[in-house]
This record gives structure tokens, C-alpha cells and sequence, in this order.
């Protein structure tokens, strides 16, 4: 068997994401671009000349000290101690699908990491990693995917956007496509301040796709934080009311 045989699970994935805000200041964007499915069981698969490395140099990268920082071993045991950690039953043997961004060109950055954590051939749960700019913090919600529900936010992301919010969630799990989609509503019961949809398709984890792929964006996480601060900087010429983070009060 092939090394490009034993890639059941891992993909490419290409699409846009689009952020909408709906009060006190309308502000929409919506961006190109692309992220990787990484099975985390498949790693090992996944070392592909100048291309794409796991834990050593490449045009994309993966590193695990990048994902779950402070936490020990492998970041398949590391996902599923945080999904007991907060609550979930854990399934040690069971597959964990990272959805996120690696390092490209050696940069890392990535506002959210997504695991999905997986009983047989569904999907159970959804790690959530959160990262916040430019405090660097990280977050961690879990989502029942029997069961989602909203639920309170209690990190501090923006400093556009308050904590009194309670977050309401819509994912469809990795198949041919994906698509997670997560709105803010006051708790005070008013219409929703802002929603974010990430819709994603799949495609195979193939030398050519990846090339074209790099083409196209050839320095993603660098085009995701510069994109995070150019909108930021609209957000203030328009005079959006800013909240200070919580510690810093």
C-alpha cells in the first residue's frame, strides 16, 4: 500500500468564510481561502518533500507545540483529555479530524482550531480552540453534536465585542463538504450582533491540489492576521464601541 492509500481521512479543504455584524455599526467581509483537515492518525503519512512537513521544515508544516500549548504527548491524547476535561466522554481510540491551519512558510497563526472528535463514522464532538488577537490567549468550547444548544460566551475576543452574549451554533460535519456557522445574540434578547459562516469543500490530500492551492494563496496565515487587522482598522474608522478586555479593566 501506498503511502497515498493510507489517506483515508485527511483533505483539503477550499472555501470562504464571511463575518457580518449587524449593530451598533453594519460590517460585512467575506474572504477566500483554505485550510487543512489533518486526521491526526494519519500524521505520520503526511511528509511530503519541500511541500508539506510534520515536525520539520516545509512550505506548510505542522508542529505539534502549534496546537493545545502547555498540554503533554500526542495531540490526538491531548484533544480527547480536554473533551473529558469540559465534560464529554472521552474515546481515546476513536479519530480526531483537525480542522485548521498549519504553519505556512514557517509563520503560524490561526484564530480557531477545529476537532472533530469522532464515535464509529460520526462525528460526536467539536473541540473548539479559540485564539484571541493580540492577547494570545486560547479557549476551549466543546459542542455535543447530538445536542447543540447555545451557550454562554465567556471569552474575550475582540475588543469590538463584549462578553454578554450567549453563542448559537449550525456545523455540518466534514463529508464532501463542510460548513460551521456561529451567531452572537445579546443576552438581553435583542436580534443578533454578528454572525461568522465557514463553508468549506473537500478535496483530495494530493501533491497537485496542494501546488494549487499554494498558488493561489501562497502565504495564508499571513493573509488571515493581516486581514484580521486591516478589518479591525475599519471597525474603528467607523467608530464601533469598544470594550477593553476583562482583566485589563
Amino acid at each position: 500500500m501506498t503511502a497515498a492509500d493510507a489517506i483515508r481521512h485527511s483533505a483539503l479543504w477550499q472555501g470562504s468564510v464571511r463575518h457580518r455584524r449587524f449593530a451598533p455599526r453594519a460590517h460585512a467581509f467575506s474572504y477566500g481561502l483554505f485550510m487543512l483537515g489533518l486526521d491526526l492518525d494519519e500524521l505520520p503519512t503526511l511528509n511530503w518533500g519541500p511541500w508539506f512537513g510534520v515536525e520539520r521544515a516545509g512550505l506548510l508544516s505542522f508542529c505539534r507545540r502549534d496546537y493545545l500549548p502547555g498540554s503533554e504527548g500526542s495531540l490526538k491524547g491531548a484533544v480527547w483529555a480536554k473533551v473529558r476535561e469540559l465534560g464529554g466522554e472521552a474515546e481515546l481510540d476513536e479519530r480526531v479530524l483537525l480542522l485548521g491551519n498549519v504553519r505556512c512558510l514557517g509563520f503560524y497563526f490561526s484564530p480557531v482550531n477545529f476537532y472533530f472528535c469522532y464515535r464509529g463514522a460520526a462525528a460526536r464532538y467539536l473541540l473548539a480552540e479559540v485564539a484571541n488577537t493580540p492577547w494570545n490567549e486560547r479557549h476551549y468550547y466543546l459542542l455535543d453534536l447530538a445536542a447543540l444548544a447555545p451557550h454562554a460566551k465567556d471569552f474575550h475576543v475582540s475588543p469590538f465585542m463584549g462578553l454578554a452574549m450567549r453563542y448559537h451554533w449550525r456545523i455540518r460535519s466534514p463529508g464532501e463538504h463542510t460548513l460551521i456557522h456561529i451567531e452572537s445574540h445579546p443576552d438581553t434578547g435583542e436580534a443578533k450582533l454578528f454572525d461568522a459562516t465557514l463553508a468549506l469543500a473537500r478535496q483530495p490530500f494530493e501533491r497537485g491540489a496542494l501546488m494549487r492551492l499554494l498558488l493561489r494563496w501562497p502565504w495564508m496565515t499571513m493573509r488571515v492576521l493581516l486581514g484580521i487587522y486591516w478589518q479591525a482598522l475599519r471597525l474603528f474608522i467607523k467608530r464601533t464601541p469598544l470594550f477593553s478586555h476583562p482583566e485589563t479593566r
